[in-house]
């Protein structure tokens, strides 16, 4: 059974009223500045305090500490709240700059929720306060007086082997994060893949130049770690990362996912002597350094080759990304919302998109579409024009269209652009900006038609 996970927001910046809810394939789409970053880093922020307390419980088996600092009568609530706080500051800025009736709340599922509103202390200065249901509260407090006992009797648990005493601490570190998943009712690890790609990949290419010369956000500093931490999987290129990750049996055939890779990004990306590069051509003999890629391959690197190494852990996911569409012609635009939608499907994963472009909605649309039509009976023959890989179910898409509203206005700052029968997104609603393109054509061309027959 699949579980509702739903996020409220009040004047968080741009987005002054907004909620959805969760699904495996979640769309926003809408012109700059009106909050589709500001959503998808709100999802990010309460994604992240699972990971958060795994961590505190972690440590508390291991040494009854947090940070060095004991733990024996400290609830985890009161144990992470700085870092919380820190995570949150860092995302959305200081409370005394946010609105005062700013608010947010994520249900994980019924009477399992967290919310952060700001209070006020002292001398009225505001601040930020983090709540758990108590449902939640519950459930964490009593994992951790489990744990709490369980450092107590460790020590009389095994005392013949190390090798024995370290498969013992494995196995509860797994059961932390097994119990941590069942509670909040999501065992998906999240990532963001953030907008400005290119910069990225430039920059990580010359990550030892680049520490010291600039400052980044949470956002990008944790994706460009991310890069850090696979780069050496590419040393013999696209095709053999998968030795890397010896796993007996795949769901997905790597030379398809490779030629596919290879096939978006133009070339086989290697990194080899601390050189990032691609080789192009059709016997991939031309290479060329990823600074001087162009800007679509910058953009688009990145994001694919860290899909395929989740692909290759074989990590469930819930992937949040920015503008996977960014200088990319259209027709590539299309392949790499199918590539995400494949991803998604073989990945038993989750995805939130943020995005500009119509032909990202249209492309969303049609996968949409196929699917809802294979699960009404025509399975074979959606087939054979769609890959059944590239389908979103019925019921698993989210798309939301986020509007610019003139401040005093009382129109609701967003719009639903699934129909009411949950089957397609709304076909007016998919391109405006052609539609009025079009009426301003037809207009000309009345003109011109009204001088030839005057």
């Amino acid at each position: 059974m699949t579980v509702m996970q739903k996020i409220y927001i009040r004047n968080n910046g741009p987005v002054k009223e907004f909620e959805m809810e969760i699904e495996k394939f979640n769309l926003l789409i809408g012109e700059q500045a009106v909050g589709k970053s500001t959503i998808a880093k709100s999802i990010y922020y309460f994604k992240t305090i699972k990971t958060k307390i795994i961590d505190y419980l972690t440590q508390i088996y291991d040494s009854n500490s947090y940070n060095n600092v004991s733990q024996e009568n400290v609830s985890f609530d009161r144990a992470i709240k700085s870092e919380l706080k820190n995570i949150f500051i860092k995302l959305f800025g200081y409370s005394w700059d946010l609105n005062p009736n700013f608010y947010m709340r994520y249900d994980y599922e019924e009477e399992l929720w967290i919310q952060v509103q700001l209070k006020k202390g002292d001398r009225d200065k505001q601040y930020i306060s983090v709540t758990y249901s108590p449902r939640l509260l519950g459930e964490v407090r009593k994992l951790q007086r489990e744990i709490q006992d369980m450092y107590h009797d460790k020590e009389e648990v095994i005392k013949t082997s190390l090798v024995l005493k370290n498969e013992e601490r494995k196995r509860n570190h797994e059961m932390i994060i097994n119990r941590i998943n069942t509670i909040f009712c999501d065992s998906k690890e999240t990532y963001y893949i953030p907008a400005g790609r290119s910069l990225l990949t430039v920059m990580s290419n010359n990550r030892a130049i680049m520490n010291n010369a600039v400052e980044l956000d949470l956002i990008t500093e944790m994706f460009m770690m991310l890069i850090d931490s696979v780069r050496n999987s590419f040393r013999e290129g696209v095709k053999k990362a998968h030795l890397f990750y010896p796993i007996e049996k795949r769901t997905f055939d790597i030379q398809n996912i490779t030629d596919f890779i290879i096939n978006i990004e133009k070339g086989e990306y290697f990194y080899s002597g601390g050189r990032e590069f691609l080789k192009m051509g059709k016997d991939i003999e031309h290479t060329i350094s990823i600074n001087f890629a162009s800007s679509g391959q910058q953009e688009i690197l990145w994001m694919l080759n860290f899909m395929y190494i989740l692909m290759l852990r074989q990590e469930n996911v819930f992937l949040i990304i920015e503008e996977p569409e960014a200088h990319i012609y259209p027709i590539l635009q299309k392949k790499i919302m199918e590539f995400i939608a494949l991803f998604t499907n073989v990945q038993d994963s989750g995805v939130l998109i943020t995005t500009h472009s119509p032909y990202v909605l249209t492309v969303t649309n049609n996968m949409y579409y196929a699917g809802v039509l294979a699960g009404e009976g025509q399975a074979k023959e959606v087939g054979k024009v769609i890959n059944r890989n590239y389908m979103i179910k019925k019921g698993e898409l989210s798309a939301y269209k986020l509007l610019s509203i003139p401040a005093g206005s009382k129109q609701q700052g967003y719009i639903d652009l699934l129909d009411e029968e949950g089957r397609e997104i709304k076909s007016s609603l998919i391109d405006d900006v052609s539609s009025q393109i079009n009426e301003l054509y037809t207009a000309l061309y009345d003109i011109e038609l009204d001088r030839e027959q005057g």
